[in-house]
């Protein structure tokens, strides 16, 4: 009991520093602005940036590089109703693991807040959750794969060394095989030689008698 309840504990701690976190506080982007802080709990800088230009493109504006910020000119977004906005980006790596995204919407006077824009507040606040969680996802994913590729090569591995296993013990059966092949062979040699023994020693006494009877010869 005292397993598994240590088991379900190290779960539930794993799935709270796992949450994506969307905030409303102010942001320095090329200045201090209202915004959104999404804290993305997995992933580095540049899966991090890939994921939120993603996003950002799809958001249908003019998207540029700034020195330390991404600028999104003349946004579209249905949901956000008919007027564009600007919207302002900003990544920064989270020591701790994953990383930070700064977000500040600027609908044109004044820039989105909870307290004046309710509404749209709500719809981005759910759009950047989502893509939190996209990107959170996509870096976890690229970990997996990286993670597989590793233990498809231990595998690789594995089944080299069992390859080469069974490659010896066959090698060895086949020199057990050999040996009491070769035991055989030489019990039937040995039985050949004293055979070929009896028969050189008949022979020499043919010998024997062939030369006497030539000496015998006056």
């Amino acid at each position: 009991m005292k397993k598994l309840l240590t088991l379900f504990l190290s779960g539930l701690t794993l799935t709270v520093i796992a949450q994506v976190k969307v905030e409303e506080r102010s942001v320095n982007i090329n200045g201090s602005k209202n915004g959104f802080y999404i804290s993305i709990p997995y992933g580095n800088d540049k899966q991090v940036e890939s994921a939120l230009k993603d996003e950002l493109g799809s958001w249908k504006g003019k998207f540029s590089k700034e020195k330390d910020y991404f600028f999104v000119d003349d946004c579209s977004m249905k949901e956000m109703g008919d007027n564009t906005f600007d919207a302002y980006a900003k990544i920064e790596v989270n020591p701790e693991g994953g990383a930070n995204v700064s977000i500040a919407i600027d609908l044109g006077g004044a820039f989105l807040n909870s307290g004046e824009h309710g509404a749209q507040f709500k719809v981005m606040q759910t759009r950047l959750n989502a893509f939190g969680v996209k990107a959170a996802k996509a870096a976890v994913d690229d970990e997996i794969k990286a993670e597989e590729g590793i233990l498809k090569e231990k595998q690789k591995e594995l089944s080299d060394l069992e390859s080469d296993q069974a490659k010896k013990e066959k090698e060895i059966e086949d020199y057990k095989s050999k040996i009491a092949e070769n035991e055989k062979a030489i019990e039937e040699s040995k039985k050949n030689q004293e055979t070929k023994k009896g028969e050189i020693k008949e022979q020499e006494t043919k010998v024997q008698t062939v030369m006497q009877k030539k000496e015998a010869i006056k």
